[in-house]
């Protein structure tokens, strides 16, 4: 789909079905918002050529994948950023790649699928605000991936009650479900923390090499890319710690079980001691020999009861006293 928007220098907004690109141009002054999701390679590349974007940035606008990069060129700053499809609270997260081609009158965004940071900006009802963040290209560009860490935040914040009820659960009874869930956040923490750190990487490099579209001496873009970089650095701090606190209560999990585990085998192993010598008794007077003492005792039997029973008890009084049981 393609769809653009333009702002006239007069200060309305035209919503279009369509590139735009013919309808900027007659309007000396305008600002353009051209945003592409996955169209015909050869329709993309004609369209984002028509903008003279640099042949090397479009054909890694065009890759499936890419890591996050920051390019500049003459009359464009080309950034690649790690865009959200879907992210709900147990952290199940579709990435998508998100290219961004920012100009001084001219943003183009191009992502191979729905990407929630755009569409949230793209279905803006306040258009007030839209114009006043259009009217600058690369400040709207911050408050996009600003909406994008704000999602990523939303998540992990979610994250942090929901690790500490499974703590709470799993101090009153582990189970197999909780440990399969700590994994699998783990797991998940680990991708989102390389992505993390990929951001965090890319608007250091932005706030302190730019020099282009992104031009840091723009006082106002300083302080709204600060402000994604304050997210970014917050999104990787707070996925170390979860990540590492997801760490802790698995170890805590195989604590729990294997102390669980040795007192089951304790209290196994008493009952054990407790049996042995009264099979070793028994099995001696089981045994057929005519001339076995106290074979012939009238009463030999309740004898080797008493006998047995005090064994027993001497035994459960031992343990007890030295706290196995």
């Amino acid at each position: 789909m393609i769809q653009s928007m333009i702002l006239n220098p007069d200060g309305n907004l035209l919503r279009l079905e369509g590139d735009g690109i013919s309808q900027w141009h007659q309007q000396p002054g305008s600002i353009l918002w051209l945003d592409i999701t996955k169209e015909d390679p050869q329709q993309e590349e004609r369209l984002l050529k028509q903008l003279q974007l640099h042949p090397l940035a479009i054909q890694d606008a065009l890759r499936d994948r890419h890591p996050p990069k920051l390019e500049e060129f003459d009359h464009f700053t080309f950034l690649l950023y790690r865009g959200l499809k879907k992210f709900d609270e147990r952290l199940d997260v579709e990435h998508i790649q998100v290219s961004f081609f920012v100009g001084a009158n001219f943003l183009v965004t191009y992502h191979n699928g729905p990407a929630l940071s755009i569409s949230h900006w793209w279905d803006l009802q306040r258009e007030a605000e839209l114009k006043q963040h259009l009217a600058k290209p690369a400040i709207l560009l911050t408050r996009i991936l600003k909406t994008s860490m704000n999602r990523y935040l939303d998540g992990l914040l979610e994250l942090e009650d929901e690790l500490s009820q499974i703590e709470d659960s799993m101090l009153e009874r582990p189970t197999d479900t909780i440990m399969h869930d700590l994994v699998t956040y783990r797991s998940r923490l680990r991708k989102l923390n390389r992505v993390f750190s990929y951001h965090e990487r890319l608007i250091r490099r932005v706030l302190k090499e730019s020099t282009g579209e992104l031009n840091m001496e723009d006082v106002a873009l300083y302080h709204a890319m600060q402000d994604v970089y304050d997210k970014s650095e917050r999104l990787h701090s707070l996925g170390i710690l979860f990540y590492d606190q997801c760490g802790d209560l698995v170890e805590g999990y195989l604590s729990l079980t294997s102390h669980q585990l040795n007192k089951t085998m304790q209290a196994l192993t008493v009952i054990t001691a407790i049996f042995v010598p009264l099979g070793l008794l028994a099995g001696i007077y089981g045994m057929n020999f005519d001339h076995m003492p106290e074979l012939h005792t009238q009463n030999g039997y309740f004898i080797l009861l008493g006998v047995m029973a005090t064994v027993a008890i001497v035994l459960l009084l031992l343990f007890k006293r030295r706290g196995w049981l």
